[in-house]
């Protein structure tokens, strides 16, 4: 190689990279970026980071990434292995040693909404990289179906219970009456006489 040759450096943060729109559009509007999501449904919050660097670790967290952790962790793995997850409904994306990061969260809440941090560390001087990303998560058809299910079941149980009143009040009376037949008696009568006027019938 020459005395005047140039060797350009390709930086790991290019127009091409799908982090670069992220990065300096939150830097420029001092804003996160947003994902929506409805309730009950799987919601995925994205993070990458150049496939061509060496991944040490990735954590995801509740809050505003700060300059040394990632909020209160939800998912620590180094890209092996998932060495740390709060809850099942955490899962990071199978892709994570191909640049993609992204957390899926599984039937989400509408707790969940709120700024949950990505932070991706790698080999190197310049390894850190930090992601915030609001997440608004709205009421689901999930969640009016299952508001619908627990009505009609306070329904069907008060029902229920009305009807048992009914009739163990009347089987109280009817044994308190001299002479009177048991509840099983009636019923067997009533029974046959059915099956008698079924019998005479032409």
């Amino acid at each position: 190689m020459g005395k005047n040759a140039k060797v350009k450096m390709k930086p790991w943060l290019t127009v091409e990279s799908p982090f670069y729109f992220l990065f300096f559009t939150a830097a420029a509007s001092g804003a996160f970026q947003e994902v929506y999501g409805m309730g009950g449904d799987p919601v995925t919050l994205p993070c990458s980071y150049p496939e061509s660097r060496i991944l040490s670790f990735v954590c995801w967290g509740r809050g505003e990434c700060a300059s040394d952790t990632c909020g209160q962790t939800l998912v620590w793995t180094d890209g092996r292995r998932v060495n740390y997850r709060t809850s099942n409904r955490y899962q990071i994306n199978s892709q994570l040693l191909q640049g993609n990061a992204s957390l899926t969260i599984e039937d989400a809440y509408e707790s969940d909404s709120g700024l949950y941090c990505c932070r991706v560390e790698m080999k190197g001087w310049d390894g850190v990289q930090t992601l915030t990303t609001s997440l608004q998560v709205q009421p689901g058809s999930s969640s009016a179906r299952t508001k619908g299910l627990a009505i009609g079941l306070s329904i069907f149980f008060l029902l229920l219970v009305l009807v048992s009143t009914l009739v163990i009040t009347n089987y109280i009376l009817m044994k308190k009456r001299p002479g009177s037949p048991s509840l099983v008696a009636l019923c067997v009568s009533k029974i046959r006489t059915l099956l008698n006027k079924e019998v005479a019938s032409p």
